[in-house]
């Protein structure tokens, strides 16, 4: 009885000492800091076992694969860690948690006497050759490596032409180096030469509601009607902004959020009672590049950064622009986060909400509209 005692109080203390950790061909100990049952492994070990991305910030560590990123922040509080799921420094390395990476990443996780960390080999499906561009496919993603005339795919195998099979994955022979390697997703890896392409991003402005959808009614004036009049009064400003509907027609979500996919920017308009101006934001992101953009758009360089923003987009940087042009107007934004569909894309979109009592007349429309377009001006430069 007594031995059954001390068993079971000695359980917790076994199950949070360190245990073996195999990442890949890499070996190493796996810790539970804070007692919490959580497994975590040292970030450098892992990125080498498994050829992932590598970012050691100052308090801030990611690690990527292709497309996908997982971001933690760094604490030295062993508990403070272990509590809030984030990376814990510890001496001189950072460890990160383990299962969270690894349903991030998508990277086989197994627990038993110790914990494994694996990715499977990426097979090769396609090879896209276009003038000054090469588009490799695999069948995940993977992350490419340039090594003088060649591209190391690490993890990958297969066969096509230029490729040879290595120890640590598949090689592609090059006549010259690309000027670019990114991710466009889908386990695709570009290859491009020439001149960075300078692309503008699309911007998208939503008149809400329309159609058999008209929206509130204040004084006789339909939101519908108010929406589309200010959507156009942006427009007007801004040379190439698109618009979800032109006229009086009906738009379902789905359709919105179909054009929204390709927008760099979007703001859906909306009208409420009074004179309040609000902004509503996502609170959650849900595809990868979008996750990353903001964390991408605050470190990339100029050039990078452009071409980013023609793709996807950080929502806050938009709202902070927002805010500024109607606060040079006296008007206070109140703002929101929450589960909106039209802000859950890759680009920076916002719902704005505009106080009905701000519309009423041309020139307070004009003025709405005017600070709109600098907002947005003002975000993409």
């Amino acid at each position: 009885m007594r031995l059954a005692f001390l068993a079971l109080l000695l359980l917790p203390a076994l199950a949070q000492a360190p245990k073996p950790l195999q990442v890949g061909s890499e070996v190493g100990q796996a810790l539970y800091p804070g007692g919490r049952g959580v497994a975590y492994g040292e970030a450098r070990l892992v990125a080498r076992g498994l050829g992932l991305a590598l970012r050691l910030g100052q308090n801030q560590v990611a690690l990527g694969l292709g497309s996908r990123y997982r971001s933690f922040p760094v604490s030295e509080s062993e508990v403070q860690a272990a509590s809030a799921g984030a990376a814990w420094k510890r001496g001189g390395e950072v460890y990160v948690p383990l299962r969270p990476l690894a349903e991030a990443l998508g990277l086989e996780y197994r627990a038993q006497e110790g914990i494994l960390l694996r990715l499977p080999w990426a097979k090769l499906l396609e090879v896209d050759r276009r003038p000054g561009q090469i588009l490799v496919r695999f069948s995940r993603e993977v992350n490419a490596r340039l090594e003088g005339q060649s591209v190391l795919f690490l993890l990958a195998q297969g066969e096509a032409a230029g490729f040879s099979q290595e120890a640590l994955g598949l090689r592609l022979s090059l006549q010259a180096p690309p000027d670019r390697l990114y991710y466009p997703g889908g386990g695709q890896v570009a290859l491009e030469w020439g001149a960075l392409p300078k692309p503008k991003p699309a911007v998208l402005l939503d008149p809400g509601h329309g159609g058999q959808d008209p929206g509130i009614a204040v004084g006789g004036v339909l939101e519908k009607d108010l929406t589309l009049d200010l959507a156009k009064r942006v427009a007007a400003r801004l040379p190439g902004a698109r618009l979800t509907r032109t006229g009086d027609q009906t738009v379902p979500l789905e359709a919105r959020l179909a054009q929204a996919q390709a927008a760099g920017v979007l703001v859906s308009f909306h009208v409420t009672a009074g004179s309040a101006v609000n902004l509503y934001l996502p609170k959650t992101r849900s595809s990868p590049l979008a996750q990353n953009a903001e964390a991408l758009l605050a470190s990339a360089p100029k050039a990078q950064a452009a071409l980013l923003k023609a793709y996807a987009g950080d929502p806050r940087r938009l709202a902070e622009s927002l805010e500024r042009a109607f606060s040079a107007l006296g008007i206070v934004v109140a703002k929101a986060e929450g589960p909106y569909a039209l802000t859950d894309v890759a680009g920076a979109a916002v719902v704005l909400e505009v106080g009905a009592e701000r519309l009423k007349t041309r020139e307070g429309r004009d003025l709405v509209a005017e600070a709109v377009a600098q907002a947005i001006r003002a975000y993409l430069e």
